[in-house]
């Protein structure tokens, strides 16, 4: 039986969480009974889980990279300190079951969503070639998928220096896949040969768990379904860091304003407790503002994708949420700030109605929401028919070819039912 990890995970983002499973049920799905393995940095008790997860940390990273398992009572002592100090017991052993797992794995595939590149600290990014120094130590192949990169302009004095252990370390995986075309243009012009371009895994895979298959402690939210043809509103804290935060308030207020003067049944739809305080900020200034209903609550990617299916279309600015919509034939519009939104829109020729939060006027993006007002049937039937051509080809079958071609052969399943949430967000039986 086959033994893969995946690396990057962070359970309690929704968006990267779905990037596992959609790597995780694809592999599944291609090899049949074969062991996968998460290793997170972020998830609240793994028992709730179907799956087995490791803690990938600030405290296991540097054991494994650095081999520290091989000092007798090392690791012990140090797991009962951290232990003790953190009030948790979730290292207990574990570095030597992850030890184990990385001995015995065929493979590791990442699926971080963006650690490397000036958006974030170059300690995001070290993490990342950490991960790749672990599989070269393990002498194991390891496969980036799709992912954001770049730029690499920190402004700082060891800039160069930084861009050169990154070059060195990314030579090392044997495929390296850029979501966006500015990442590929990135990683390319360092000279890398390993680099193609792909969309997101959750959007271009066929193959996705319903709820039920990934937790033991699966509920209804049938509950938390929203009327019919109502709007769905995300709204997103990241957007008040790039943006000057009361102009964000009024935009976000201007915006639901208008879908009540539209007519429209509105809700929003508050997946994280983060941004709890914003929408009671963003409500405060909206006349009527009882006519806009909440539906908040802790779900699973594939309860979001559900729920967000019953949406005739949805005002959104987290990248995921946008993904789970266009994945359910779900027109969005969007307010971003960088090229993983427009490189998604142009997927489904939807680049009318992205948004960027810095240098668009709030008339523009009230024009926009007219417009999908006006349009949003044809643009969900658009949607549908260009999801076929996005899905046409698996990256994670491609990466699976890639591993081939090093000796790496699958067993490949025919016929075999897999569930998987389609453009109703209903489970459905796939035959691959």
């Amino acid at each position: 039986m086959k033994t893969f990890i995946i690396t990057g995970i962070q359970m309690r983002n929704k968006g990267a969480q779905a990037m596992f499973l959609s790597l995780s049920y694809s592999l599944k799905s291609i090899y049949g009974e074969c062991e996968v393995i998460g290793f997170a940095s972020k998830y609240d008790d793994p028992e709730q889980y179907t799956f087995p997860l490791l803690p990938y940390d600030d405290f296991t990273r540097p054991a494994l990279r650095y081999g520290l398992y091989k000092v007798p009572f090392l690791v012990p002592i140090a797991t009962g300190i951290v232990g003790y100090l953190r009030k948790s017991d979730k290292w207990r052993n574990k570095i030597t079951d992850m030890k184990k797992a990385l001995q015995r794995a065929d493979a590791i595939f990442d699926a971080s969503g963006y650690t490397l590149g000036s958006g974030w600290p170059k300690q995001s990014g070290r993490m990342l070639l950490d991960t790749i120094r672990i599989a070269r130590r393990f002498n194991k192949k390891i496969i980036l998928m799709p992912q954001s990169f770049g730029p690499f302009d920190w402004g700082e004095k060891e800039d160069s220096d930084f861009i050169d252990e990154v070059k060195k370390e990314l030579t090392y995986p044997l495929k390296i896949y850029a979501r966006e075309c500015e990442g590929y243009e990135c990683l390319t012009s360092l000279g890398l040969q390993n680099v193609e371009l792909s969309a997101d895994m959750v959007i271009r895979e066929k193959i996705f768990p319903s709820a039920s298959q990934i937790s033991t402690r699966h509920r209804d939210v049938k509950e938390y379904y929203p009327a019919p043809n109502s709007i769905g509103f995300i709204i997103n804290k990241n957007v008040f860091r790039i943006g000057d935060a009361s102009a964000v308030i009024v935009l976000y207020a201007k915006m639901l304003q208008r879908l009540l003067e539209n007519g429209e049944n509105v809700y929003i739809l508050n997946t994280s407790t983060a941004d709890t305080d914003l929408v009671k900020q963003v409500l405060g200034k909206v006349r009527n503002s009882q006519k806009v209903q909440v539906i908040s609550g802790e779900f699973s990617s594939p309860e979001l994708i559900d729920i967000l299916a019953r949406f005739k279309y949805v005002v959104a600015s987290r990248y995921h949420s946008v993904v789970f919509a266009y994945r359910s034939g779900v027109p969005a519009v969007v307010l971003g700030w960088a090229s993983k939104y427009t490189d998604l829109a142009a997927l489904f020729q939807q680049q009318d109605y992205v948004f960027d939060i810095r240098s668009t006027t709030a008339a523009e993006i009230l024009d926009g929401v007219d417009k999908m007002g006006s349009n949003y049937v044809e643009e969900a039937r658009r949607i549908r028919e260009c999801l076929v051509g996005v899905q046409a080809t698996s990256v994670v079958q491609q990466a699976i070819s890639a591993l081939e071609e090093q000796g790496i052969s699958a067993t490949v399943t025919t016929h075999r039912q897999i569930p998987s949430l389609r453009g109703n967000g209903k489970a459905t039986a796939m035959t691959v």
